[in-house]
């Protein structure tokens, strides 16, 4: 039942012309970014031989490109899953679902499946642009492959995220205002705080550029896995709350 959902949520997002829009968009953006960057390192790559500072195409095409796309994403997830189970309720579709026979849990987990695969080919798309540069550039493709791995779990944590806020109101703009808040604030959290704060590893760009950097650290990944859960279990607990369960 989770993936009859997450398809359905996947055939929904599909069928608008957002879904398309957003990936045109994506595309324009990374293409211009990535050609923006490889224009700077052209201009400064003999001084880097000469220097032997060791930056490469990786530390000062890639690397760049890939955090923009983290922005990118964390601007177009929440618009794919329009609100989720907000936008339900608002289209009336919400009583519906609670009085489904199926748990809670296989209700959220199919959503938040359904937006990850939504968000997909705005990943690969995307990596596609990117690793072209490998065929006029040294590349590593052991790092890049690593950090694509990572932003893989980036948006599965990011639809997770996107769906446990949608719980908490019946309003598809406040359930928007609500992620893109929260969302921007993890990463931005880095630039407020020191990094020997208690907090500091709630900030966002750390667990990610270490990776984008060729560092692959299990912390990273636990970030991401317990905080993930942790929104979808909220999501399980208020579908839960609502059906009259607890």
């Amino acid at each position: 039942m989770i993936w009859q959902l997450a398809w359905h949520e996947w055939r929904r997002v599909r069928a608008g012309i957002l879904f398309w829009l957003i990936l045109a968009i994506t595309q324009l953006l990374i293409a211009w970014l990535l050609f923006a960057q490889l224009e700077g390192f052209a201009r400064i790559a003999p001084q880097l031989s000469t220097s032997g500072a060791g930056l490469g195409a990786m530390d000062l095409i890639i690397a760049p490109t890939l955090g923009s796309l983290v922005l990118i994403l964390i601007f177009s997830v929440p618009l794919l899953g329009q609100g989720g189970f907000a936008t339900e309720h608002r289209q009336g579709r919400l009583t519906m679902w609670l009085s489904s026979p199926r748990s809670s849990m296989e209700l959220v987990l199919g959503r938040v499946i359904g937006l990850f695969i939504s968000g997909l080919p705005l990943l690969f798309s995307s990596a596609l642009t990117i690793a072209a540069i490998g065929f006029g550039v040294e590349f590593d493709w052991l790092r890049f492959a690593t950090a694509l791995g990572m932003l893989v779990v980036f948006l599965l944590w990011l639809s997770a995220i996107v769906i446990g806020l949608s719980t908490l109101t019946n309003h598809t703009v406040a359930a928007l205002s609500m992620a893109y808040g929260a969302l921007l604030f993890l990463w931005l959290l880095d630039s407020f705080i020191d990094p020997t704060a208690g907090w500091y590893w709630a900030a966002l760009l750390p667990h990610l550029e270490s990776t984008f950097r060729g560092l692959l650290r299990i912390s990273d990944i636990a970030f991401f896995a317990s905080t993930g859960a942790a929104a979808a279990w909220f999501a399980v607990y208020q579908i839960a709350r609502r059906r009259g369960e607890l």
